[in-house]
C-alpha cells in the first residue's frame, strides 16, 4: 500500500514538471538503474525523443520510455509479438494499415521488414509522434477516426492510458467533433502485390472499423486486432462481432493473446507460424 502510495505521488509530480527538468531527472535515474534509454525535449510541451545509443523514437507521454528500458527494437519488438506479427510470412511489396497507430511504433517494425504503412491516428500529439517516427516529419499520418461511414462524431479523448475512442467510456475526458471515415474510402491497396496486413485498435469500435472495410479485407491477407474488453460503459470485448464479421470475410483464427484480447487471422490457405 505505501508503495503505490509512493509511487502515485511521483506520478503526480513528474506530469507537473517542466519536460526539460522531467528528461534530466529521468536520464540520471536511467543511468543509476542502467536502463538504456536517454531522453532529450523535442517539442515543447510533451513531446520528446527515446535514444538508446542506436535507435531513437518520439513519444508524446510521460513514463511511455519505460518500453524501451531494453532499447527501442526490443520495445517495438516486443510490442509487434503481442499481436503476433512476427507469425506471419513476409512477401515483398505489402504494406500494414495501422488502424489506433499510438506514436507508430509499428511503423518501426513495417520499415524492419520491409513493408509500406499507412497509419491512422486520431490523437493530435501522437499523430505527431507518428509523422516523426515513421514518415521522417512530414505529415502523412490520417487524422480521422475509422468508422463504418464517412461522418462526423464525439471523440472521447483519454491518451495518457492510450483509451481513446469513438464509444462513450462514461469517464471523466476531454471531448471534441472528429472527422470518421470508412477504411475502404482511406486507403487504396492497388499497388501492393505482397503481404497486406490490417491491424485494429479501435477502443471498442473494432466492429465498426470493420464494418466500413469490406473491400480491405478482401485485399487483406492477415488481420491482427485487438478485441479486449474496452467497448465502452460496461467494458465489453468485442471479439464475437468481429470473430463474425472475420470468419464471414475468409479469415481463420490463428492465434491468441487472451490477457490483451489480440487475435491474428489469416486468409483461408495462407500460410503462418506456429503460436508459442
Amino acid at each position: 500500500m505505501r508503495m503505490k502510495l509512493y509511487r502515485n505521488l511521483e506520478e503526480a509530480v513528474s506530469q507537473k514538471l517542466p519536460l526539460g527538468v522531467y528528461c534530466k531527472l529521468t536520464n540520471i535515474r536511467n543511468k543509476i538503474r542502467k536502463k538504456k534509454q536517454y531522453l532529450t525535449p523535442f517539442r515543447t510541451p510533451s513531446i520528446h525523443k527515446v535514444d538508446d545509443g542506436s535507435d531513437h523514437i518520439y513519444i508524446c507521454r510521460r513514463r511511455r520510455h519505460n518500453r524501451y528500458k531494453r532499447g527501442v527494437v526490443a520495445g517495438v519488438t516486443a510490442l509487434a509479438k503481442t499481436y503476433h506479427l512476427p507469425l506471419i510470412p513476409i512477401q515483398p511489396n505489402g504494406v500494414i494499415i495501422d488502424c489506433g497507430a499510438n506514436v507508430g511504433e509499428l511503423g518501426l517494425w513495417a520499415r524492419q521488414n520491409g513493408l509500406d504503412y499507412i497509419a491512422f491516428e486520431p490523437e493530435s500529439l501522437e499523430a505527431d509522434c507518428v509523422d516523426l517516427n515513421a514518415y521522417d516529419g512530414q505529415p502523412l499520418t490520417h487524422r480521422q477516426a475509422l468508422w463504418h461511414s464517412d461522418t462526423t462524431l464525439t471523440f472521447y479523448s483519454k491518451p495518457d492510458t492510450a483509451d481513446s475512442s469513438v464509444i462513450d467510456m462514461g469517464e471523466s475526458v476531454v471531448t471534441s467533433s472528429i472527422d470518421a471515415v470508412a477504411l475502404d474510402g482511406a486507403v487504396d491497396l492497388s499497388a501492393y502485390s505482397g503481404t497486406i496486413i490490417l491491424k485494429v485498435e479501435a477502443e471498442g469500435a473494432e466492429p465498426e472499423v470493420l464494418a466500413g472495410a469490406t473491400e480491405t479485407l478482401l485485399k487483406a491477407q492477415y488481420v491482427v486486432i485487438d478485441c479486449g474488453y474496452e467497448r465502452g460503459v460496461e467494458k465489453r470485448h468485442t471479439f464475437i462481432e468481429t470473430h463474425t464479421t472475420l470468419s464471414a470475410a475468409g479469415f481463420d483464427l490463428k492465434a491468441a493473446f487472451l490477457r490483451e484480447g489480440r487475435m491474428l487471422y489469416a486468409k483461408k490457405g495462407l500460410p503462418c507460424g506456429q503460436a508459442t
